[in-house]
């Protein structure tokens, strides 16, 4: 019997892993945009912080020539500074923000909610896990409109014959109640994924320059 359980929980495992990659393809696209709107937002900026940092250091030569080595040396290390602090917040703010918003966006949306729901239950049915299952959705989406999309068949097979409101944003958790298991592809979960797979590239566009200074 345990092994059983063992090999019924490496299945549920699969399958969750399975479905978080391919939910992350859809977005993919998406994210791509981000990161060249990103990118150009960012350029922009540095450009700005370049030209402020040249102004700067004209003014210092004007007026201490007599110590404008040291002084220039000490300015462009401190412009350097300011530039990679600028770099690091617009990682955070700009890029975090938004893909945060892209991903809440996308799993909000009732039609990629319901497709969500039924490959899950089509996965999990196929592996024999479950029949006795509770799907939970975002707390802003309408649960009408999601029994709507997904119809009478995959009602059925759901406790009370409904969706329930969870307490995420996007995405969809479908418990196993006979198994008290919950399998998770919130919102949260779907960023961690995605920022993995985009990140370095954008860090490679918005960092490039600071390795040339």
């Amino acid at each position: 019997m345990k092994k059983t359980l063992e090999t019924e929980d490496e299945k549920i495992q699969k399958i969750c892993n399975l479905l978080k990659i391919e939910t992350i393809e859809p977005a993919q696209k998406e994210a791509e945009k981000i990161i060249a709107a990103a990118n150009q937002r960012a350029e922009q900026i540095i450009l700005d912080a370049e030209r402020q940092k040249e102004k700067l250091i004209e003014e210092a030569k004007r007026t201490i020539e007599q110590k404008h080595n040291v002084f220039q040396s000490s300015l462009e290390q401190a412009a350097k500074q300011s530039l990679e602090s600028l770099r690091q917040s617009i990682e955070g703010q700009l890029f975090n923000t938004e893909m945060n918003r892209l991903v809440t966006n996308h799993t909000s949306n009732p039609n990629v909610i319901a497709e969500l729901i039924q490959a899950l239950i089509k996965a999990i049915e196929k592996d024999g896990l479950a029949v006795d299952l509770s799907v939970f959705i975002p707390n802003s989406v309408s649960t009408k409109e999601v029994n709507q999309l997904l119809g009478t068949t995959i009602l059925s097979k759901l406790q009370d014959n409904s969706v329930a409101l969870g307490d995420f944003s996007g995405g969809v958790k479908v418990k196993l109640n006979d198994k008290q298991l919950t399998l998770v592809i919130t919102d949260s979960e779907i960023a961690t994924l995605l920022s993995k797979y985009v990140r370095k590239d954008f860090r490679k566009l918005l960092f490039a320059k600071s390795q040339h200074d």
